[in-house]
């Protein structure tokens, strides 16, 4: 990958500022390790461009065009800046309120040609900008950690050619905030959020249900509901995140760690199977129906079940007396329902 282009630009949206800095020829390394660790990014999601003519696809594909015109790679890439400076005090007016901050820090552009594609890509990425201390004189000053990249935001164009009317990017976010994609890149997802819903949870449905169903059902009743709760109380799904906070330290029932460990790795994988994004904003109604579930409990009697249930060992618990005689023991906050049932003792 050749840098056939960068800029920075600090964004400050505080005081309503882009600051340009200069790049020496030795940032390029920083550069092309923050490529790399985008690239090896796999939680991105694939969106498309509204029209060729928006001013950030439009200023790349000038860039792209015209990269030994420096005047032109100059007008743009700090038009590009501006528009980001715009939507972040547009964004941080809007979450202000809700003591939240835009995320502060630098925007990195780059042109890049893959010689192995032929084409041109064009990068940005928000990326951290944090103060330290200057250890020859004490002073305080800004900059970019070495070693720590702390990327808020990143999008890579597709730019295969000048004359297409429609263009492909691969766009990161660390928060649910549609800010980056949507005002300031004006791009559309290719797969919707409720989409994206629907088909990781019926995949992830699949998977239990094949691996666990009928052989370790208290682990399967888990981890679905574990799954229904991540889904219902984020609003921001990153799908290996998510495996890895409900799989990564479960400690299973009736199953040993190396199922669990292949359960994990199935599911892992089920993005590029079934084809839906590993990012995306929670749409949790679209699975309501599939959450409901129905257990048939005595002649008569059937319990449902109809959300995500906090806490289920201690809410819903089987048990055995000494005569062998099976019972379910379930915790209520319903009062009315309570008395109703305690007056039968």
């Amino acid at each position: 990958m050749i840098i056939e282009n960068r800029s920075i630009y600090v964004i400050d949206y505080e005081n309503n500022r882009i600051l340009s800095r200069e790049i020496p020829a030795t940032f390029d390394e920083y550069v092309r390790e923050l490529i790399n660790h985008i690239n090896e990014n796999d939680s991105v999601r694939d969106y498309k461009t509204r029209s060729k003519y928006t001013e950030v696809i439009s200023g790349a594909i000038a860039i792209a065009s015209q990269k030994d015109n420096a005047d032109v790679v100059r007008e743009r890439t700090n038009s590009i800046a501006n528009r980001l400076l715009v939507k972040e005090v547009e964004a941080q007016g809007h979450i202000g309120r809700l003591n939240t901050n835009v995320q502060k820090g630098s925007l990195i552009q780059a042109l890049l040609f893959d010689e192995q594609e032929n084409k041109h890509i064009y990068l940005l990425a928000k990326v951290e900008h944090s103060t330290f201390v200057d250890d020859v004189d004490f002073s305080f000053k800004t900059g970019f950690s070495k070693d720590k990249k702390t990327i808020w935001k990143s999008c890579l164009f597709d730019l295969p050619s000048e004359d297409l009317d429609e263009y492909y990017a691969k766009v990161y976010s660390n928060t649910s905030a549609k800010f980056w994609s949507d005002s300031f890149l004006e791009l559309e997802e290719m797969i919707s959020d409720e989409t994206n819903t629907l088909k990781s949870f019926r995949a992830i449905e699949a998977v239990l249900n094949t691996n666990l169903r009928g052989v370790a059902t208290k682990d399967h009743t888990v981890l679905r509901n574990g799954f229904i709760a991540y889904y219902k109380g984020r609003e921001h799904i990153d799908f290996g995140e998510m495996v890895d906070s409900i799989l990564g330290q479960y400690d299973p029932v009736d199953i040993d760690v190396a199922k669990v460990a292949d359960i994990r790795e199935k599911i892992l994988q089920l993005p590029e199977k079934k084809g839906f994004d590993r990012q995306f904003n929670s749409a949790p109604k679209t699975i309501n129906a599939r959450i409901r579930k129905t257990y048939e409990v005595n002649d008569g009697i059937q319990l449902k079940i109809t959300d995500a249930i906090e806490n289920l060992s201690e809410t819903i618990a089987a048990y055995q007396d000494e005569n062998g005689v099976r019972y379910l023991r379930i915790k209520t906050n319903n009062e009315s329902t309570f008395r109703r049932f305690r007056a039968t003792d």
